[in-house]
């Protein structure tokens, strides 16, 4: 057996990442995982990624660069997928449940049928490549049981922090939870939500991430706890802070907004400076819950639902249960329709008002449960985006809009289609490669397809959402802004933007001829969209006056209950074929 490629050095060997090199170096030799096995696993995972896009799920994190390196370097350096396996353990440690069914038996079972659909003819090679899958999986478990001990035997060796980890700190916590039981006394918890850590993990490496999560825990310890009050690490993002011997609830929200003025002022990680953006749940024993692993979940719901406030700050309510209840019930169901192929898509007519001709067909997103019901478009996008399958969905819509579109053209109807991304999915590097992908597995021409982008996407990272929309007009897909006038992004971001079209929300166009001011803001947008030269369309356009006040503003194309609804791919078939 080849023996795996010495780990690379990164500097001092007290740095997070050599412990974790070293470990998966000697893993990768005693689960069998040499130069051989990932060099068929990265062919395998590149043959799936080009030949089988319908079955594609892209690797975790660094993970997916790396394996699509070796197989283009031919197989010949591994060290870059050891790196990327000890970065994406070190991520996954944080929730090892989640990112195991995700990252490792999803990923597990899409590459099995991708075997199975380009090799079954070759048993020998499709028997090769399935054991070396298998090794490489439990290469990645091992991992992550390996970092799960060390951090329990040794406090903490592969993530140096100067807080206890999960395990220690709940220890503390029910230890205090006793003595105030038997003293009557009460104890308070905050959960601090940290959201930035994502994004400098993202753009700066896990090291980063560490050292960023260790100036927010200095800051709170300088400028607002006492000597007695205990923190610890509850999640990648979340810290847990112990309150011992309060005098009412009112003492803890003070704490906690007292934390929040403290983190509020960026902090410098480099060249770079991120504001931390805390949200903080606030629970009390024993009113909230009478043992740690309650008040840390009721805890967990109440900084759920402070990210959701202008205060960001809340106090535990039994109705935030509830909600995550039904929460985690669409997600999981979202998540079997998926897995299923049980999703569905409409389209929707788009209309010309100068030659009265239908020009282009919208992709409507149809989920429909047998426990949930009929769930519209915009609740299944949230649920994807508060799940992390937003990517999959958003797969799932591009190939098969784009399969039905191959399939009207060879009935004759060649409506351009155009297909939503939301704003997450814009931030994925991948998401250009996905779409050429789709339009070259489907043979769609590129001007065919519109990506529409909603406006709310022009008001986070633009530099990067700049850098995707024009990967995509590379390509030669039309880009338009949905909901156009929701006052989401400035003019100035949207004129740096190679966009083609904008698309007026129905809100705004509904009862515009009933709402004075709507209607003033509709013809507004209209002139603003022809200065900048966009095409305009309107949504939401419910009845013949309506349609020719807009054409007489100077709008082009209209969508909504008068152009018709929704169809199901047979209904188009049977509508359109017959008459182009």
């Amino acid at each position: 057996m080849d023996t795996p490629d010495p780990a690379p050095s990164s500097g001092s060997s007290a740095d997070l990442g050599d412990g974790t090199d070293a470990l998966t170096a000697r893993l990768a030799e005693e689960f069998g995982v040499d130069r051989q096995a990932l060099a068929r696993v990265a062919s395998l995972f590149v043959e799936v990624r080009d030949l089988a896009p319908d079955l594609f799920v892209p690797a975790a994190g660094a993970l997916a660069p790396a394996l699509v390196g070796m197989e283009s370097a031919g197989g010949g350096d591994a060290r870059p997928v050891y790196a990327a396996l000890g970065e994406w353990a070190l991520d996954a440690a944080a929730e090892p449940i989640e990112r195991i069914r995700r990252d490792c038996l999803q990923f597990q079972g899409v590459m099995t049928r991708g075997a199975l659909r380009l090799h079954a003819q070759d048993p020998a090679r499709f028997a090769e490549t399935i054991a070396a899958l298998q090794r490489f999986i439990v290469l990645q478990l091992a991992l992550l049981a390996s970092l799960a001990a060390r951090g329990q035997a040794e406090g903490g060796v592969v993530r140096t922090l100067p807080t206890p980890e999960y395990a220690a700190f709940m220890e503390t916590f029910r230890a205090a939870v006793e003595s105030h039981r038997k003293e009557g006394k009460q104890l308070a918890l905050l959960v601090l939500q940290v959201a930035r850590i994502e994004q400098v993990d993202r753009l700066l490496g896990l090291q980063k991430g560490e050292a960023f999560m260790l100036r927010v825990i200095r800051r709170m310890r300088e400028g607002v706890l006492r000597r007695q009050d205990q923190l610890g690490r509850l999640s990648r993002d979340q810290l847990g802070c112990l309150l011992p011997h309060i005098a009412g609830e009112g003492v803890a929200i003070l704490a906690a907004n007292k934390l929040l003025g403290a983190l509020e002022a960026p902090i410098p990680i480099g060249e770079r400076s991120f504001a931390p953006d805390v949200a903080i749940g606030v629970v009390v024993f024993p009113e909230h819950g009478e043992d740690q692993q309650t008040l840390v979940r009721n805890g967990k719901l109440a900084a759920r639902a402070a990210r959701a406030t202008a205060e960001r700050t809340a106090l535990y309510d039994p109705a935030y249960g509830e909600e995550v209840e039904r929460k985690v019930q669409r997600e999981m169901r979202l998540r079997a329709a998926l897995e299923g192929n049980a999703l569905g898509l409409a389209f929707e007519p788009q209309l010309d008002l100068s030659s009265g001709d239908i020009v282009r067909l919208e992709c409507v997103l149809r989920w429909t449960d047998e426990a949930l019901g009929e769930i519209s478009e915009t609740r299944a996008i949230k649920v994807a985006e508060a799940s992390g399958l937003i990517l999959g969905v958003t797969r799932w819509m591009f190939n098969n809009a784009l399969r039905f579109g191959a399939e009207f053209a060879q009935a004759g109807i060649e409506f351009p289609l155009a297909v939503k991304a939301g704003p997450s999915v814009l931030l994925q590097p991948d998401f250009p490669e996905l779409v050429d992908r789709a339009l070259r597995t489907w043979g769609v021409p590129p001007e065919r397809l519109a990506i529409d982008v909603h406006e709310s996407a022009l008001a986070g990272e633009l530099e990067m959402v700049k850098e995707t929309l024009e990967r995509l007009k590379f390509l030669g897909v039309r880009l338009g802004i949905d909901g156009f006038g929701l006052g989401a992004s400035s003019l100035s971001n949207l004129a740096r933007l190679p966009v083609d079209e904008v698309r007026i929300d129905g809100s705004l166009v509904s009862d515009m001829l009933r709402d004075a001011t709507h209607a003033k803001i509709v013809r507004s947008l209209i002139h603003l969209a022809q200065d900048m030269e966009f095409r305009v369309t309107a949504g939401g356009v419910e009845d013949a006056e309506t349609a020719r006040t807009l054409g007489e503003l100077g709008c082009e194309r209209i969508q909504g209950s008068y152009v018709g609804p929704p169809l199901t791919p047979q209904e188009i078939l049977e509508k359109f074929a017959s008459t182009r």
